[in-house]
């Protein structure tokens, strides 16, 4: 892979213990949803997406009915808390979150290889994630990662139809 190809670190990587989230971690986790939101679906939504988001308080309902199968990445500081989730559905990684301004060292790479971990270890021979069109950060992470794009769907993101890529990562046996 090429180095312009390649996920590059902005700053000095952040040490994480990556563990399973407990039901105290609620607040930080919708916390971690809506910078993340706000820093990567809002600008490409039409208005009345961000809205429904706001209104109806939708990251914390997401957060109340899946905290209970996200892991969470914790600086090690002790300082900063949780500092990024993924959630995982069977042999999917659901939805991978980083607080924005601490992207890029290090906790999505910790997050995405205890996931693949915890995927393989309930007996799963692939991953599957999606990552939004619009996310080329994304893509450049999981293509990095060793994933492949097995093709493209149409996302529905709130009644708003976004392209989404699909990858997928053989576990091996």
């Amino acid at each position: 892979m090429s180095e312009a190809a390649k996920p590059k670190r902005t700053a000095s990587p952040i040490p994480v213990r990556v563990r399973q989230a407990e039901e105290r971690d609620k607040d930080r986790l919708v916390e971690i949803m809506d910078a993340c939101w706000e820093a990567t679906w809002m600008p490409f939504m039409p208005p009345a997406v961000p809205a429904r988001y706001r209104n109806e308080n939708l990251g914390r309902a997401f957060v109340e009915n899946a905290w209970h199968t996200c892991r969470v990445a914790e600086a090690e500081d002790g300082k900063q808390g949780v500092v990024g989730f993924c959630f995982l559905l069977g042999n999917e990684m659901k939805t991978l979150q980083v607080l924005p301004d601490l992207q890029r060292r290090g906790i999505g790479l910790a997050l995405l290889q205890d996931a693949e971990a915890c995927i393989a270890k309930a007996g799963h021979d692939h991953v599957h994630v999606e990552a939004d069109v619009f996310n080329a950060r994304a893509a450049v992470f999981y293509h990095a990662m060793g994933y492949e794009e097995t093709g493209r769907i149409d996302n529905d993101i709130l009644g708003y139809k976004v392209a989404t890529h699909v990858f997928r990562k053989d576990l091996g046996s």
